[in-house]
C-alpha cells in the first residue's frame, strides 16, 4: 500500500480541537502538526517564528506521515508534560483508526482483484481443452494483469510431489511452452530461474528472487518472481516473470496474485490433460463471481466510504463522475452536504447499516442530478468494521442504472413496435442491436407489395358474414405466411387485401427478389388451395409490387401510431396491383432493372399511373430463374 498524506488520514476540524483543547489547557505553548515539508498543517497557542523545541513523528505501520511539534518553556511543566504525552496520544489513536478504515478499503478491493482474476483465467483458460493452446493464454493473461518485463510458461514432463525428501530439480525434464517479451530477456529469465528452482520444487510455495541470488554479469535485472504450477501437491511447471534493472522490485501482491494465477493454470492444464470436469471448473469460478458481484456490486461502478461522523473519507472516480462531481469536492464533507441529491435516500439506509450492521444490496432510487436530469442508480451498503469488528463506518457502492433502463425501455419500444409487423427472427435481430432502429420517420428505399383478392365483394354478398370470414382469413394466412417467410413487414390488412414493405426495418439487400419471391409463393399457395378444395369457388389475388424512395418509421398522433411507409413508391404499388389481373403480378421498371437477371418476365409496355406526368413501363412476373431453365413460366395470355 502507497504511504498516504497526513492530510487524507486526518480530518482538519478533529486535530485542531485536539490542538485547542491542549492550548487551553497550557496557553504559552504553541503547538502544531506538520507534515512531512514541515508545513504546518493545523496550529494553535501563541505565534513563533517557525522554530520548535520538540517534535514527535507520527507514523502508522511503519510510514513516517508528519510531525506533531510544540514551543514554549512552559513545555517542561510536569501538567503541560502530562498534556502532550495525551495530545500524543490522542492524534496517533486518530492516525491508526483512519489507517484501520483504508486498509480495510484496500483489502477489500484486493480480495475483488483476486476473485475476478479467478474468474477471468477461469472463463478464458477454462474455454479449451487444448493443451498446447493453454501456456500461451496463461502467458496473455499473465502479461495483462502483472507488470513485467518478460516472461516464461515451463512445462514438467512428469508431475513432481513437493515434499522436502524428493531428489534434485536437475534430473527432471522441462520444456518452455510460451514466452513474451524480448527473447534474449526471456532466455536468460529462463537460465537463471532454471537453475534455482530446487528450494521451490520442495516447498511447493512461491518465491521473489533478487540480485544476490544471480550471477553478477545479470545487471539488467532487477527481480525474478517464480509460482509452481501446482494442483493437489503436483506441480506441474512454473510461471515465471522478470523485471529490468529500471523496473520495481516484484513484491508482496504480485506474489500473491501469480500464485493466485498460477493455482488456476495448474487445475486447468491438468483437466485439459485429463478432458474431465472443464465446465464444473468454469461454473465454480463464475458462482463465486457472481457472488463477489452481488456483496460489491461491482469495484467499477462508484464506492463512497463514510466513517460514523457521516463524512466521506473515501470516493473512487466513478463515483465522483455519477455525481458529476471532483473527488477532492466529496472527501472530508458530511455525505448530506456533499450529496444533496441522494441525502434523504441515503439517511434511511446509513442509519439501519449503523445501528442493525446489516448489509442492503440492489436498493434503487430515481434522484434528479444536476446537469443529467433523472438518473436510475442502484445503491448496495455494508459496514465497515475494525480489527474488534465494531462498525467504524459505512461502505455506499453506487451503480448507474439510467442507460440500462433507457436500453430496456428502447427494447420494449422496439419490440412492441414490431412483433405485430414481422416474425419473431426479424424481432430478435432487431433488438441485438437496438440502437440501429430508428422509429422515426427515414428516407430509405423500400419495395412494397399489395395483394388483394379479386371479386370478394361479389362473393361474400351470398355467403353468411361467419362464412365470409373464414374463407377471408384462409386466404389473408397465405399472403402474411409468403411476406414473414421472406422476413417482409406486414404493414397492414386493407378489408380483402394487404400492403407489406420489405428492406425495413432491417436492410435487405436482395429486397426486390424477397417481395416477388413472397408474390410468387402467393400465387402458387393459392393454386395449391384451389386443388385441395374443389368443392369452393376459386377466388385469386392481383399483385402490384414497386420500389422507389420512401419515408418509413412510426407515423400518427403521440397516442395512436403506426410503424408503415408513405410515398410514391407506395402509391405505384397500389396502382399496380389495382390493374393486375386475377393471379397476375405486376412489377414497376425501376425494380425490374435491378432484378431482371434472376426472373422471367414479360414486358407489358406503358400505363399511365394516376399523379405521374409520363407514363410509366410495366413489367409481369412470371417466374424466377433456376440456372438456364424456367421453373413454372406460363407465357400465354
Amino acid at each position: 500500500m502507497n504511504t498516504p498524506r497526513l492530510r487524507r488520514l486526518l480530518g482538519h476540524r478533529v486535530a485542531q480541537d485536539y490542538l485547542r483543547m491542549f492550548n487551553a489547557i497550557v496557553p504559552q505553548v504553541a503547538v502544531a502538526i506538520l507534515n512531512l515539508e514541515k508545513r504546518p498543517l493545523v496550529k494553535a497557542g501563541p505565534g513563533n517564528n517557525g522554530q520548535w523545541d520538540t517534535e514527535h513523528p507520527l507514523r502508522v505501520d511503519e510510514h513516517l506521515l508528519g510531525y506533531l511539534v510544540a514551543s514554549g518553556e512552559a513545555l517542561q511543566a510536569p501538567r503541560a508534560m502530562a498534556a502532550w504525552k495525551f495530545l500524543i496520544k490522542s492524534i496517533e489513536l486518530l492516525l491508526n483508526q483512519a489507517w484501520a478504515v483504508r486498509t480495510l478499503g484496500q483489502e477489500t478491493l484486493e480480495r475483488y482483484r483476486e476473485i475476478n482474476l479467478l474468474y477471468t483465467i477461469g472463463s478464458t483458460i477454462g474455454a479449451t481443452l487444448d493443451p498446447e493452446a493453454l501456456p500461451d493464454m496463461v502467458a496473455e493473461e499473465v502479461a495483462h494483469i502483472i507488470q513485467a518485463d518478460g516472461g516464461v510458461v515451463l512445462q514438467l514432463e512428469d508431475m513432481w510431489q513437493a515434499a522436502p525428501q524428493k531428489g534434485a530439480a536437475s534430473s527432471l525434464k522441462m520444456s518452455v511452452q510460451s514466452q513474451f517479451g524480448p527473447e534474449a530477456f526471456a532466455t536468460l529469465l529462463h537460465d537463471i530461474a532454471v537453475s534455482r528452482l530446487q528450494p521451490i520444487l520442495r516447498s511447493g510455495q512461491s518465491a521473489i528472487l533478487t540480485p544476490e541470488h544471480w550471477p553478477a554479469f545479470a545487471t539488467h535485472l532487477s527481480s525474478i518472481l517464480i509460482a509452481p504450477l501446482k494442483s493437489h501437491e503436483h506441480i506441474l511447471g512454473f510461471l515465471i516473470l522478470g523485471r529490468g534493472a529500471d523496473s520495481p522490485v516484484f513484491n508482496a501482491d504480485d506474489k500473491k496474485l501469480l500464485t493466485a494465477l498460477a493455482s488456476q493454470a495448474a487445475i486447468a492444464s491438468e483437466n485439459a490433460r485429463l478432458f474431465t470436469d472443464i465446465k464444473a471448473q468454469r461454473d465454480a469460478i463464475a458462482e463465486i463471481k457472481n457472488y463477489m458481484d452481488n456483496i460489491f456490486a461491482s469495484i467499477a461502478s462508484g464506492v463512497i466510504t463514510i466513517d460514523m461522523e457521516d463524512r466521506i473519507t473515501l470516493v473512487n472516480h466513478a463515483a465522483a463522475h455519477i455525481f458529476n462531481t471532483d473527488q477532492t469536492e466529496l472527501l472530508g464533507k458530511p455525505y448530506t452536504a456533499a450529496l444533496p441529491d441522494v441525502r434523504q435516500h441515503l439517511a434511511a439506509l446509513v442509519k439501519i447499516i449503523k445501528q442493525q450492521g446489516e448489509t442492503i444490496t440492489g436498493y434503487e432510487i430515481t434522484p434528479v442530478l444536476p446537469t443529467r436530469g433523472k438518473a436510475v442508480l442502484r445503491l448496495s451498503l455494508s459496514p465497515l468494521r475494525d480489527n474488534q469488528k465494531q462498525i467504524n463506518g459505512v461502505a455506499i457502492v453506487v451503480e448507474d442504472m439510467t442507460e440500462r433502463r433507457h436500453l430496456e425501455a428502447r427494447v420494449q419500444q422496439i419490440r412492441q413496435t414490431f412483433e405485430q409487423y414481422v416474425v419473431p427472427r426479424v424481432v430478435d435481430k432487431l433488438l441485438s442491436d437496438p440502437n440501429s432502429v430508428r422509429l422515426g420517420g427515414t428516407r430509405r428505399e423500400v419495395t412494397v407489395l399489395f395483394a388483394d383478392i379479386r371479386g370478394f365483394t361479389s362473393f361474400s354478398e351470398h355467403l353468411e358474414p361467419e362464412r365470409s370470414v373464414e374463407v377471408l382469413n384462409r386466404y389473408l394466412t397465405i399472403v402474411a405466411d409468403a411476406i414473414f417467410s421472406e422476413e417482409g413487414t406486414l404493414d397492414k390488412f386493407l378489408g380483402d387485401g394487404a400492403m407489406a414493405i420489405y428492406n425495413t426495418p432491417l436492410f435487405q439487400e436482395d429486397h426486390i427478389l424477397r417481395a416477388i419471391r413472397s408474390a410468387l409463393a402467393i400465387q402458387f399457395a393459392i393454386t395449391e388451395l384451389h386443388k385441395s378444395r374443389p368443392q369452393d369457388p376459386p377466388l385469386y389475388l392481383g399483385i402490384g409490387i414497386a420500389t422507389g424512395p420512401a419515408i418509413v418509421g412510426n407515423i400518427g398522433s403521440s397516442i395512436l401510431h403506426d410503424y408503415t411507409a408513405i410515398g410514391d413508391s407506395v402509391n405505384l404499388a397500389a396502382r399496380l396491383q389495382a390493374q393486375a389481373k386475377p393471379g397476375q403480378i405486376l412489377l414497376n421498371s425501376r425494380a425490374y432493372e435491378q432484378v431482371k437477371d434472376h426472373i422471367f418476365a414479360r414486358e407489358l409496355g406503358y400505363l399511365q399511373i394516376k399523379g405521374h406526368s409520363a407514363p410509366d413501363l410495366i413489367y409481369e412476373v412470371l417466374d424466377l430463374r433456376e440456372g438456364d431453365e424456367p421453373l413454372n413460366v406460363k407465357f400465354d395470355d
